[in-house]
């Protein structure tokens, strides 16, 4: 007993620090270049540098809630809530309707398929009300890929693997504190602020 907990310790301990590392290499790319498609992409390479090892994230400390439900694991956030990390666990079947983020993120994987369904806004989507989107294509996110996006910038999200799925995601600002996003309903070709996220667990 003593021996696996130490090894669960000292797991979590190395998941820790690679992250702070990596926290702070992507607070230097942003620093450095700014917030655009190149620096997003630089950060994306960091993320899968990062879930390289993947003894670092053992599935058995990214369970899904007791209900089977998706949860989100807090692994990272500063102090002013910038630079928020995450971990994304979902269960069979988990779908995101299309939705933006108000500042950047880039979602890399770790375990499992992500689909994610791209789009561009044809009309409205600036504001809650009526708009309108257009799919311009879409992106399997896995292990050792990525996906970067821009404030702006609309994805869906859909999981159709039998275990749970466990991707990082990364974002310029705290998701408690992402008031501004937009979630789409393609149809009734309308658009409402997305409900805060407010429940987190630690890993």
């Amino acid at each position: 007993f003593r021996k696996n907990k130490g090894n669960i310790m000292n797991i979590k301990h190395d998941r820790d620090q690679a992250g702070a590392k990596t926290m702070q290499s992507i607070r230097g790319i942003e620093k450095d270049m700014g917030v655009n498609y190149s620096a997003l992409k630089k950060i994306r390479t960091e993320l899968i540098s990062l879930t390289a090892n993947r003894h670092l994230y053992p599935a058995e400390d990214f369970p899904l809630d007791p209900t089977g439900g998706d949860v989100i694991y807090r692994l990272s956030e500063d102090n002013d809530h910038r630079f928020g990390l995450y971990g994304s666990v979902g269960s069979e079947g988990k779908s995101v309707s299309p939705h933006n983020h108000s500042t950047w993120a880039v979602i890399v994987g770790v375990y499992g398929d992500e689909v994610n369904q791209f789009y561009q806004c044809t009309s409205g989507g600036k504001e809650p009300g009526p708009a309108t989107l257009e799919q311009t294509g879409s992106f399997t996110v896995r292990h050792g890929n990525g996906v970067v996006f821009m404030p702006d910038d609309i994805h869906s999200i859909q999981t159709d693997d039998e275990v749970a799925t466990l991707h990082l995601h990364a974002y310029g600002l705290a998701l408690d504190h992402l008031r501004e996003r937009l979630m789409f309903d393609t149809a009734a070709c309308t658009c409402a602020r997305m409900p805060l996220m407010r429940e987190f667990k630690s890993a």
